[in-house]
């Protein structure tokens, strides 16, 4: 049987005396693709709420990992190894790409206020790895964007674009 790496049981959220979710249940293992799939109003976005922090049950659990993700803000959900994109992405405008990417790594970072100012211990290794994944990522994001690019150009009627949601397991490491 398969290492469960996600579960929730029995959740449910109520806003005002509206049950928008109730008595979910879901679970992934580890090394699966899963989608969730529903009407618009079905709760899809409030059960990713309710996973990654930004929403708390009303009543059930969430665990990531064997362990309880109930309670947790979502950059302790985010540092845990949960991942979320959104529809809407928002971009700092005044920053490059690149730079937009980084930022995305430095809630991964090991060093600390101190290593950061004086620019000693870890802080120079760390910045060394966000730049060198952050280029990877730009890269894997510009060889995309030619290949939709191409595909939209050829008109084909095969082309499909999708706008969800999405969770990425990040570098997941058991830390007992």
């Amino acid at each position: 049987m398969s290492e469960v790496l996600l579960k929730a049981e029995n959740v449910s959220i109520v806003f005002g005396g509206l049950k928008a979710v109730s008595d979910f249940d879901f679970y992934i293992n580890k090394g699966e693709l899963i989608g969730l799939i529903g009407p618009n109003g079905a709760g899809k976005t409030t059960a990713f709420n309710l996973i990654t922090g930004v929403y708390q049950p009303t009543t059930g659990s969430i665990e990531f990992a064997g362990k309880s993700i109930v309670g947790k803000k979502p950059y302790e959900i985010t540092q845990r190894g949960i991942a979320r994109t959104f529809q809407n992405i928002r971009l700092f405008s005044e920053l490059t790409v690149l730079d937009n990417v980084k930022i995305a790594f430095h809630s991964h970072v090991k060093y600390g206020l101190a290593e950061t100012v004086f620019r000693v211990g870890r802080y120079f290794s760390e910045e060394k790895q966000i730049e060198e994944e952050s280029k990877k990522t730009v890269e894997e994001l510009e060889k995309k964007m030619k290949e939709d690019s191409s595909a939209k150009r050829r008109q084909s009627k095969n082309f499909m674009e999708d706008d969800e949601f999405a969770f990425e397991f990040l570098n997941w490491e058991d830390e007992e």
